[in-house]
């Protein structure tokens, strides 16, 4: 299987991090029918060179990806609707400037043929004029696609989200880990499943401020690129 670089560092490296409880598990269990059951299973060609292992680590990161995408982007940018794509070209979001905020829009009346929504608009019907917005910024990225620096902070964004979405996952399995060593008396792994368990944590809790920041970073160099075009 090959993969873009989007694909190997959104999607798959977050998949191997989350991995890692479960390779602990595996490895220092003391079930060695486990082990080899393991061991063997993830050696099976199904087509070629194509490892179950592989097919493994992709099913895990499509699952991260659902999870991040349809659970935690979804909650919290409500259907791309508290975007900051959305958000930040409204007028009553000061991050930009007024002027800058006019030429993004002239600038997609005049590629696209759409009147953006007005003052009045917004402030007669928001969720309207956040619709509206959204459809425009589709556009956008349709014209920008992987800009120059636009993909970077693309796969920053891809990354961060599916880790959170995997964390769930991770934290599970890590909690398992923290028991399980402990109760076999194996105190270094025990502690390496506890940090473990305390990094998935962290991003379980922190996943608003994380997600909303590089979502910001990644919407101020998508307008930027775009007004380059």
């Amino acid at each position: 299987m090959k993969f873009d670089k989007y694909s190997r560092t959104a999607r798959i490296y977050p998949s191997i991090i989350i991995l890692i409880p479960f390779l602990v598990f595996t490895i220092y269990c003391d079930i060695e029918n486990l082990k080899v059951i393991f061991d063997d299973l993830l050696k099976v060609k199904i087509i070629g060179n194509i490892t179950i292992s592989i097919v493994l680590l992709y099913l895990l990161s499509q699952i991260n990806r659902f999870l991040g995408k349809f659970l935690f982007e979804r909650y919290i940018f409500h259907n791309e609707l508290e975007m900051p794509t959305t958000n930040l070209l409204l007028f009553s979001n000061s991050e930009f400037s007024k002027e800058y905020k006019i030429q993004i829009r002239e600038k997609i009346n005049s590629d696209f043929q759409l009147n953006m929504p007005s003052k009045q608009d917004e402030s007669e019907n928001l969720e309207n004029t956040k619709k509206r917005i959204v459809e425009a910024v589709g556009l956008i990225r349709q014209k920008v696609k992987n800009g120059r620096l636009l993909l970077q902070h693309n796969i920053e964004y891809g990354f961060a989200r599916n880790l959170i979405g995997g964390a769930i996952l991770g934290v599970v399995m890590s909690i398992f880990d923290v028991f399980y060593f402990f109760k076999l008396n194996n105190v270094i792994i025990g502690w390496f499943s506890v940090v473990l368990t305390i990094f998935f944590l962290t991003l379980l809790v922190l996943h608003k401020p994380i997600i909303n920041h590089l979502g910001n970073q990644y919407t101020k160099r998508l307008f930027q690129e775009y007004l380059q075009k």
